[in-house]
């Protein structure tokens, strides 16, 4: 990884991970990516030290001195995830032409990232069964989509060409959360569709819902 790349990652990402872009810190991004691609490639288990290492070709220990336990790096990988995530979404709402274009754009941002970074959206589906396991992700997973129920309720409340109350706000942003999960986990562990279907299935079904 290049000093370039600094300037092609999000200022969010390193706020997330408490650092600031120094040259020394693209190890850290190093590891994180190739974190990433083993656990997509070769699941839970098999993602050790020693093969993240050979990933990146350096050597176990260096991966231990950034990071001392597996927690600490799967934490670092699902806050880069997110923050990929993220920035997706902004990018794509900043070009939404009016307040309905910018909500259908939101919902399009889960679809465009899992189809620009399949292998995120494979370490993402690890993420829900480790909600299960311990409270700590369970506790970011809620902030996670308490936070994109809050923009997509703000979306809807502040910004649509007719008047939508809170509740109703509230109630069309939990419907669509759950059809994009709901489509996205379809596709990626089932054969019945493509990335490309659930986005269109799901901006469909959200149209019809602002629509009413």
């Amino acid at each position: 990884m290049s000093d370039s790349d600094i300037e092609n990652i999000d200022p969010e990402i390193f706020k997330l991970f408490d650092f600031r872009p120094r040259k020394g810190d693209l190890k850290k991004l190093e590891i994180i990516r190739a974190t990433i691609e083993c656990l997509a490639s070769v699941g839970l288990e098999n993602t050790t030290y020693e093969a993240i290492a050979v990933k990146i070709n350096t050597r176990r220990a260096h991966v231990a001195y950034h990071f001392n336990d597996k927690q600490k790096l799967y934490d670092a990988v699902i806050k880069y995830i997110v923050a990929t995530h993220q920035q997706i979404a902004l990018d794509l709402v900043a070009k939404a032409k009016n307040g309905k274009d910018l909500f259908l754009k939101y919902v399009e941002a889960p679809f465009v990232w899992a189809k620009k970074h399949p292998e995120q959206a494979s370490v993402f589906l690890l993420f829900y069964y480790l909600c299960t396991l311990k409270g700590e992700y369970l506790k970011l997973h809620k902030q996670i989509r308490g936070g994109g129920a809050d923009r997509m309720t703000y979306i809807l409340t502040t910004k649509m060409n007719k008047r939508i109350t809170k509740a109703k706000a509230k109630y069309i942003s939990k419907i669509v959360q759950d059809m994009i999960n709901g489509a996205m986990i379809d596709a990626i562990t089932t054969n019945s569709r493509t990335i490309d279907q659930a986005w269109k299935d799901t901006l469909k079904a959200t149209n019809h819902l602002l629509d009413r």
